[in-house]
């Protein structure tokens, strides 16, 4: 059974879809990225944002449990080995993102989040949001490359909210629903305009 989950970002609809085998990243009814077929713990996929210039969403699918979604400006990065850092450079900020025995992303030189207790194989961990609710973010990906934990580390970014939904006659339909701020609204009248060819 495929799993949907759906959110909204800017006028844009997001839908990423999770079969048994296959995972399918979808903006505007247009199929950006999917993995090929094949059994595994988790995917990240990622695609240029459509109508931005240098925006980028990134999506991680983790064994059917749960989806995270953001959208930023990727930034190139370097690796320290010894201190396990991966450093970036953005308009006179500098960036760092750790990970040690626990993922933690410092700006500036200061510490901004770290991974909370218990054993995590993916995390984000991000900034406060600045007065237009962009973020500095790191994405601490375990799961996609065995036992070495991939690093991206993103400007401008922001979190998109997901909802889980299955395929009902043509239609998505929300798995559970739980709230009723403006934000969940929002996404539950998208999905009445939704449908998957």
């Amino acid at each position: 059974m495929s799993v949907y989950y759906v959110g909204k970002w800017n006028d844009h609809v997001i839908i990423v879809e999770n079969q048994t085998e296959r995972e399918k990243l979808i903006v505007d009814n247009e199929v950006l990225v999917q993995t090929k077929s094949g059994l595994r713990f988790g995917s990240a996929l990622t695609a240029p944002m459509p109508g931005t210039d240098d925006l980028y969403i990134y999506v991680m699918i983790e064994g059917g449990t749960g989806c995270s979604c953001l959208i930023g400006k990727p930034l190139e990065t370097e690796y320290d080995k010894k201190t396990k850092c991966f450093t970036a450079e953005y308009n006179g900020h500098t960036i760092e993102a750790f990970n040690k025995s626990k993922s933690y992303l410092v700006v500036d030189g200061q510490e901004v989040d770290r991974e909370p207790e218990g054993l995590h194989s993916f995390g984000i961990r991000g900034s406060q949001p600045d007065a237009d609710g962009k973020r500095f973010m790191s994405v601490h990906d375990g799961v996609t490359n065995g036992l070495k934990v991939k690093c991206s580390v993103y400007a401008e970014a922001e979190n998109v909210r997901m909802i889980p939904c299955k395929k009902q006659g043509g239609e998505l339909i929300p798995l559970a629903y739980t709230g009723d701020d403006a934000e969940t609204a929002a996404l539950l009248a998208c999905l009445m305009v939704c449908c998957i060819n």
